[in-house]
């Protein structure tokens, strides 16, 4: 009996060691800061999302100026980890363009951390951010992206964004879908008083969907610009 047990403790650390995982495609001296699981590429197997970020201390800089005191601006990246039956990992997309923001910005001190977080629905990646200043503007934003693995690539096919002012409360939503490439734009809405909201409803004109490992800080500013 104890033979067995030897024999099957050998040959699950076999089993183990012939394993891909995860963990080997974090950067030396980065760490896991957010994860999400589920299937994205319709296999029936759950896949695996990361955020990782550096953990340099040079990178978290004294701030000067008006914002928080000590910034924080190591970089993130974004790991998609495609899981098969026999339990290995491999890299099916990255983004390393500052798509997900350092937690801090020495160009935007005032900035909270728009980062806030990563969610698997119905075989769809979606990324969460919020735009929350403690000076220089009274605006608050929420941003949601939807990605979905079609063609080899992870492509947008949504956006969901929310935007208000903290001093009149007026709000306006605009949700974009880019496979059917129609929008929505609702005004009229209020935080503190009575809404009177209106949608206008448009087509929009895009030859090529967004490619996730192609989205940096920026992207924000050019998606609702259609």
């Amino acid at each position: 009996m104890r033979y067995i047990v030897l024999i099957l403790f050998v040959l699950m650390s076999c089993v183990s060691w012939s394993q891909k995982s995860f963990f080997e495609y974090v950067p030396k001296n980065w760490k896991i800061v957010s994860t999400a699981k589920g299937d994205l590429n319709k296999d029936g197997i759950e896949d695996l999302v990361l955020i990782v970020k550096d953990n340099d201390a040079s990178n978290r800089i004294k701030n000067e100026s008006l914002g928080q005191e000590l910034l924080d601006v190591n970089s993130r990246n974004l790991l998609i980890l495609f899981k098969d039956k026999s339990g290995n990992y491999t890299l099916a997309d990255s983004n390393s363009n500052g798509f997900i923001p350092s937690e801090n910005s020495t160009e935007n001190p005032c900035l909270s951390d728009p980062f806030t977080g990563v969610n698997i629905v119905k075989n769809i990646l979606i990324l969460d951010f919020n735009y929350w200043y403690s000076c220089g503007t009274y605006f608050v934003s929420n941003i949601s992206y939807k990605f979905r693995y079609q063609n080899n690539n992870f492509e947008l096919i949504g956006v969901e964004e929310s935007s208000f002012s903290r001093s009149s409360g007026e709000q306006t939503d605009t949700s974009i879908n880019f496979s059917i490439k129609k929008k929505e734009v609702t005004t009229g809405l209020n935080e503190f008083h009575e809404s009177n909201p209106v949608t206008t409803k448009s087509s929009i004109e895009i030859s090529e969907l967004f490619k996730l490992k192609d989205c940096y800080f920026d992207t924000y500013s050019e998606v609702l610009s259609f």
